[in-house]
């Protein structure tokens, strides 16, 4: 696998380029810099489809989804299943979300435009290889019960790991994970992570984005850490307090 990720070609590079226009919600959305698509594999090795939100502040940078403290959170979650790269992600919305998921969204991810190109993207994704589906969030979740194709495969819909208090979150995803690993294959080589959450997140419950779901040029930290993290000493001092604590 190169390490960095080169982007999507021919079905998937098609289907990009004929994205639903925002036009008409953009009142909504975050839309300066444009459309964030996915992160993971599009070669047809995925085994575990994630469907999230909407990207934020980190993801316009990479270019990439699910890549500052919510994606992490999600990249150590994989890792109690056993998945270090056999995965894709993909989120509701193409653009950053303005406030949270509420009436008004939802009812944009239904529209017809944005609900079924986002169905077909869907099935583009899944392959014979797909073992499970995990929707983290209330959006998300929408996502699967408008999805056809989510019929017959295995779902896990669990809190998104930007919820508001650790408990609750910890718990929901303990309670789930031992029902998605009866699902889910670990990738070879690698041991799912049994120890449960505790109370709130720790600094070995995350883990760094691999350079593979990067694209070539993003900078070294990205995916480390917050966007707001970079090399102060302080900075990183003060970051190991606040997540070992």
């Amino acid at each position: 696998m190169p390490e960095f990720d080169p982007g999507p070609t021919g079905a998937f590079a098609t289907h990009w380029d004929n994205r639903p226009n925002y036009n008409s919600v953009k009142a909504r959305f975050r839309m300066n810099w444009g459309p964030i698509y996915y992160r993971g594999r599009l070669d047809g090795t995925a085994r575990v489809i994630i469907i999230g939100q909407d990207p934020a502040a980190d993801e316009n940078v990479a270019r990439r989804i699910l890549v500052g403290s919510a994606g992490q959170r999600v990249q150590g979650f994989l890792r109690k299943l056993g998945l270090t790269k056999s995965y894709v992600m993909v989120n509701t919305f193409l653009y950053g979300l303005k406030g949270q998921i509420d009436a008004e969204a939802k009812t944009i991810s239904a529209s017809a435009s944005i609900k079924n190109w986002r169905n077909q993207l869907l099935d583009l994704l899944t392959t014979g290889q797909t073992e499970a589906v995990i929707a983290f969030g209330a959006g998300a979740q929408q996502v699967v019960d408008l999805w056809p194709g989510a019929s017959g495969l295995f779902v896990a819909k669990i809190l998104h790991p930007s919820f508001r208090e650790d408990g609750p979150l910890l718990t929901n995803w303990n309670a789930a994970l031992p029902g998605i690993r009866t699902h889910v294959t670990p990738d070879p080589g690698v041991t799912p992570d049994t120890t449960p959450y505790g109370s709130k997140f720790k600094k070995n419950d995350l883990a760094d984005i691999p350079p593979p779901d990067l694209p070539f040029g993003v900078p070294k930290w990205m995916g480390t850490g917050d966007m707001a993290w970079r090399t102060s000493p302080t900075q990183i001092a003060w970051k190991s307090l606040a997540t070992d604590g």
